[in-house]
């Protein structure tokens, strides 16, 4: 799961950190924290300032800052957000940057990533090898911290059922949704 902490905990207040948490078999994991040497305390969440350090100690450029951080994303989150989820590929970078060295070039701390080779992750092998992929999300909730998960009942909006979503279905549902401009996702 995944909680928006705002600075004075109300809806309304400035986004100044993302945490998760992971829930299996009803049991609640928090987000361990990192081991990344240099940092003075290792950290479980998402902040301006665990940014700023991160990207210091990796040589990153920090264009998360550049675009506003946290409060700027807040921000936008407030003006009405669509989830969107899908199964995808990377042309750009071969998902290297989630699970090996990227870049392929940089040894040093903030390079390595995972043990996947670097001529890993080529759209073309993974289009080629698995052409039916495909994924199902489903048991999605939305609710007050600690509300959407067993042992934690509180309040949250039921999901949507084929009776209650627009158009009689999901699929009509998406139908719905503009697809143009294409600003409008």
């Amino acid at each position: 799961m995944t909680e928006f902490h705002t600075s004075d905990g109300s809806d309304t207040g400035d986004l100044v950190e993302i945490r998760r948490k992971f829930v299996q078999n009803g049991k609640v994991i928090e987000h361990p924290s990192s081991k990344i040497d240099g940092l003075d305390k290792q950290i479980d969440s998402i902040t301006d300032d665990m940014c700023e350090k991160v990207k210091d100690i990796f040589t990153d450029k920090n264009d998360f800052k550049k675009k506003g951080g946290l409060k700027k994303m807040g921000d936008s989150m407030k003006n009405g957000m669509v989830l969107v989820m899908s199964l995808w590929d990377d042309h750009a970078a071969d998902m290297l940057w989630l699970d090996s060295t990227y870049p392929k070039t940089m040894t040093t701390q903030g390079g390595p990533r995972g043990s996947c080779a670097t001529s890993s992750g080529d759209p073309k092998d993974v289009e080629s090898n698995s052409p039916n992929s495909n994924v199902k999300f489903s048991n999605i909730k939305v609710g007050e911290f600690g509300s959407t998960y067993a042992g934690n009942p509180g309040p949250g909006p039921s999901p949507p059922t084929p009776g209650n979503c627009p158009g009689g279905s999901l699929s009509a549902c998406i139908g719905l949704c503009p697809s143009t401009p294409s600003a409008a996702f």
